[in-house]
């Protein structure tokens, strides 16, 4: 019998979308440039496998496939001549895990012009999940090749910012409808901006540049006009 093919580690593209689309970060107040965001219409995707097709094929693990992601976006910066920096770069939560991930974005990095310095590994909050100590330490390895680390809270904010991790996250990426309707999420922000962390929001509006700096946000992504 003709075994079933073996569903392996994928990439889901929308059709016809660009490779890497770029979205401006920018102070609320000042209206400086704080970075960019880097979206891709392509997610890391994991997939149960099993059967005698096991056996072929061994699947992309997250770290190749971070270190993929990070020699396509600088690809497309350098492309589209953008210098401003850093780029936020979505990782997935294997990737935090994997103990490769540091070695081989770094590799990845140095196959490009551009530095490890120029990227900041954005972790959803669910990565950070368990033991505070374990995910300090696996912040730590990819800080010491030279990435910034930040954690995106759009969809939970569980992460406790213990004293260690604090001075090992760079930004933290929030919704900003979300700062209205919790006071622990705006406890997060405020204690963030306190420790020199970078807080930037989705849907955050011009006009509401210096509310949301009260509650510990300095930047916006693609912020929105008040038309």
């Amino acid at each position: 019998m003709r075994p079933f093919p073996r569903p392996n580690t994928s990439l889901v593209r929308k059709p016809n979308a660009p490779a890497v689309r770029f979205k401006s970060v920018m102070h609320l107040v000042a209206g400086d440039s704080l970075g960019l965001l880097a979206d891709e219409p392509m997610e890391f995707e994991e997939r149960v496998s099993f059967g005698p097709a096991c056996n072929d094929n061994e699947p992309l693990s997250a770290a190749r496939w971070m270190a993929g992601r990070l020699e396509r976006v600088a690809s497309a910066a350098c492309a589209e001549s953008l210098s401003q920096r850093p780029i936020l770069v979505a990782a997935p939560m294997a990737a935090l895990a994997d103990p490769d991930t540091a070695l081989l974005c770094d590799n990845a990095v140095r196959r490009t012009i551009l530095c490890q310095q120029e990227f900041c590994l954005m972790f959803s909050d669910a990565a950070f999940a368990g033991d505070p100590a374990d995910a300090t330490s696996r912040v730590a390895r990819l800080r010491r090749v030279g990435f910034r680390v930040g954690i995106d809270m759009r969809y939970s904010w569980q992460t406790p910012l213990s004293e260690s991790l604090r001075i090992l996250i760079d930004t933290i990426r929030v919704d900003a409808a979300a700062l209205s309707e919790c006071e622990d999420l705006v406890d997060v922000t405020q204690a963030a901006k306190a420790s020199g962390i970078l807080v930037v929001a989705d849907h955050a509006g011009w006009r509401d540049g210096e509310f949301l700096e009260d509650l510990g946000v300095a930047g916006g992504v693609a912020p929105q006009s008040d038309a």
